[in-house]
Parts: structure tokens; sequence; C-alpha cells
């Protein structure tokens, strides 16, 4: 990385001003990615909140809003909440999340058609369905809008592999929203 290093000439509140700035620029967008790769907002919180400990402890730059720090932020936003995601006892959250959703479903086979699931309902549900690589380029691409330099960057792939993981990702991904549809 092109980092210069940080010199420890500058006085600690400047230095924490700095990084408050970075936190109120970065805080939202992360939030949203890892509470969409998580699925969970209170882990999300906690991923972002490892990601800006480990900016604080590791980033030898400036505190200044940048390409480079944004890519970072967000690839060890993701890593950070892969290994949240590992920790957590994947039989247990599969069980819940499948009790969560027969309940949601038993609900709403009470209601009538028109209060059944809207489509980005039925989009989180099929999710699911991708890989955690194939998820994190969805949700790059279609709710954070980044580009396939900046994924590339994000994920640590060549722009062609971006490119060819997020084209399969799509069609199961519109092949589960096609399934949903048809057993709603």
């Amino acid at each position: 990385m092109n980092q210069r290093p940080r010199t420890r000439t500058k006085p600690r509140a400047e230095l924490n001003k700095a990084f408050e700035a970075i936190v109120d620029e970065y805080q939202a967008p992360l939030l949203r990615y890892a509470g969409r790769i998580m699925n969970n907002s209170a882990l999300a919180q906690d991923a972002v909140q490892c990601a800006f400990i480990k900016l604080s402890r590791s980033w030898r730059g400036d505190y200044i809003p940048s390409p480079p720090m944004s890519a970072w932020l967000y690839r060890v936003t993701h890593n950070c909440a892969v290994d949240m995601i590992r920790k957590t006892s994947r039989r247990q959250d599969l069980h819940d999340r499948n009790a969560v959703e027969q309940k949601i479903r038993d609900e709403k086979d009470e209601l009538p058609r028109e209060y059944h699931e809207d489509t980005s309902e039925l989009v989180n549900k099929a999710l699911d369905v991708l890989d955690i690589r194939e998820r994190q380029l969805v949700i790059l691409k279609v709710y954070e809008e980044k580009s396939y330099k900046e994924m590339s960057e994000i994920v640590g792939l060549g722009q062609g592999n971006v490119g060819y993981i997020l084209h399969h990702a799509m069609k199961k991904l519109a092949q589960r929203i096609k399934e949903l549809r048809e057993s709603s």
C-alpha cells in the first residue's frame, strides 16, 4: 500500500479528531455492508468496530478518507465478519433462522395475498443460496454500487474474476428468486 508513515509529532487530540472523521465517513456504509453479509445488525456492529480498531492499530497513513482506505476498511470489515460467522455455531444459527422463517411463513399464510413479501424481501431470502464470496460481490455491486475495479481492490481478485463470479452469482440469485416466487 502507498501509505506514508504516520508521524507521532501530531498532537493526540488532532489524531483523535481525524480518526473520528474517518468513523463518521465510513461507519454507515460499512454497517450496511456487514449487516447484509451477516444478516445480523448486532454482529455487523461488532465487525465494523473490529475494523476500526484494526485501522487505529495498523493504518500507517494519514487519517484522510481515500479510495485505498475505503478498500482497506471494506476488506477488513469483510474479514472480521467472516471470522465472526465462522465462530458462530452454524448449526444453531441455521436452526434459529429456519424457526423464524417457518414462523413468518405460517403468519404470511394467514394474510391475504397483497401482504405477501415484496421483491426486496425475496432478494434478501435468495441471498442465502450464495456462498460468502458471491454474496459479498452481489452486495458490493447492487447495494453499495461499487465498480468492478473497487470490488477487485476490496476482495483481492482480478476484475475478470470478479465479473465471472458476479455473473454466476446473479444467475443463481435470479433462479432462487424465481423459485421463491413460484412457491408463494
